[in-house]
């Protein structure tokens, strides 16, 4: 048995040091002697671009070169996979997410239908169980059960045989060996227990709506509500500039605000790719403004690793001294369901409530695909016409400082067309992209790490 750990861990996390101690000490109780430990926190790794090079110009591989070719051909050899990290808003911080957002390119781009939703097909035959090991600095069931139901998506994703998630913190750091051992010898079989979008939807509901999350501080200060509000938006993709749907819905949702009266200040992702500088000026901006709007594709599950780590950045600056504010989400994926963008609501509400925002609620987009980067949204007809409507709901009450209403909600989740139609058109995308980028269809399955 070999045994990857992908590790958050570093000197100035001494927590999290002693944790990964404690884990490799269970696992060589449990006899594995094949243990490979990346320190992701000393390794300069690129962020995913979102550009889909993998799949259809060097499919199976990365195009950036660096030391995630390494682990991706670690993991695709591996028995295990274990990432521990600090639980960060309910999920993976920007050290380890940046690993994990490139490590698509073990799957196929091609579409499947499993645990009850779509998602793509695994590239290779053998894949390694995958286990999630967090730490808190204090009990937080809410975050604990973002973890776990976070670790369960992913490995319903990669395709694992098993899965286990185990959450720990300092207050019973006695207790850490055993919750190791537990998730180790954990049998759970990724998505066993969906087979049904009902409670899928339920859970979407509920996370996107805009209720306050428990425990999240009510701002007290007043706000003078003649006073045109400062809006903040972060287009948290990093693709090339006009090339992505998230962009696009970026814009459309300014032109809304303005016309509402707020004054719009637009920011991107790559503004964050560092933790000082250009990245503290941006995230200290977006912490004065009156409302703070994501908008961004989900990776992975989750947000992208640029976006989480604007995210990490705008808590850090700020401080009770702020002005009452919102944060509000909309997130796109390339899947046909917006289901699939639950557990990415659950990180933003989680987030709003660790930098003191009024949680104005998400507006989750299934189906990104069908939305053109290439003309303004309000150009756009038959799949955008749903989007615009939540659009026109959702802005005017934001720019008078309200929360998304529930209608809104319920336009963006409406369905434009049948899942296998988008399926099936999806697919067809794939193979057309790679027939562009004179890639034959034989090599879109490709396995050079075999």
């Amino acid at each position: 048995m070999a045994t990857i750990i992908l590790s958050a861990a570093s000197p100035q996390h001494p927590s999290l040091q002693a944790l990964a101690a404690c884990l490799v000490t269970e696992l060589a109780r449990t006899g594995e002697t094949d243990i490979q430990t990346f320190d992701l926190a000393t390794i300069k790794l690129a962020y995913c671009q979102g550009e889909f090079d993998c799949w259809v110009k060097t499919p199976g591989y990365c195009r950036s070169l660096d030391t995630e070719q390494v682990i991706v051909q670690a993991i695709h050899d591996a028995d295990n996979l274990i990432l521990l990290d600090a639980i960060t808003f309910g999920g993976h911080g920007y050290t380890l997410k940046r690993a994990m957002d490139r490590m698509i390119c073990l799957l196929a781009p091609f579409f499947e239908k499993r645990a009850a939703l779509t998602h793509h097909r695994g590239r290779y035959d053998h894949v390694a169980n995958l286990f999630a090991l967090g730490w808190l600095p204090a009990p937080d069931s809410s975050q604990a059960r973002t973890w776990r139901e976070f670790a369960e998506a992913n490995a319903i994703n990669m395709l694992a045989p098993r899965f286990g998630a185990a959450v720990v913190d300092d207050t019973d750091q006695e207790a850490w060996a055993d919750a190791i051992r537990e998730m180790l010898a954990s049998e759970d079989v990724p998505g066993a227990t969906l087979d049904d979008r009902a409670p899928l939807r339920a859970a979407l509901i509920e996370a996107a709506s805009p209720e306050r999350p428990e425990g999240q501080a009510v701002p007290t200060a007043a706000v003078d509500a003649r006073t045109a509000p400062r809006v903040a938006i972060l287009n948290g993709s990093a693709k090339v500039k006009g090339t992505s749907a998230s962009e696009n819905l970026a814009r459309a949702l300014a032109v809304r605000l303005e016309q509402g009266g707020a004054l719009v200040e637009q920011h991107v992702a790559t503004e964050f790719i560092h933790d000082r500088g250009k990245a503290l000026v941006a995230a200290r901006a977006i912490a004065e403004a009156d409302l703070f709007v994501l908008v961004t594709p989900l990776y992975v599950d989750a947000l992208p690793a640029l976006a989480t780590h604007a995210l990490e950045l705008v808590a850090q600056v700020r401080n009770p001294d702020f002005p009452p504010a919102q944060f509000a989400v909309i997130i796109n994926c390339g899947f046909p369901e917006p289901e699939q963008i639950r557990t990415a609501l659950r990180i933003a509400r989680h987030f709003a409530v660790r930098a003191g925002y009024a949680w104005a609620g998400g507006l989750p987009l299934g189906g990104g695909g069908s939305i053109s980067p290439e003309r303004p949204l309000d150009e756009q007809h038959g799949p955008a016409e749903h989007v615009k409507r939540a659009l026109d709901l959702a802005a005017p009450a934001l720019a008078r400082r309200e929360p998304i209403p529930a209608e809104a909600i319920e336009e963006m989740i409406a369905r434009p067309m049948p899942d296998g139609l988008y399926r099936l058109m999806g697919d067809l995308g794939w193979r057309y992209q790679a027939y562009r980028n004179h890639v034959s269809q034989r090599d879109l399955k490709a396995k050079p790490l075999d």
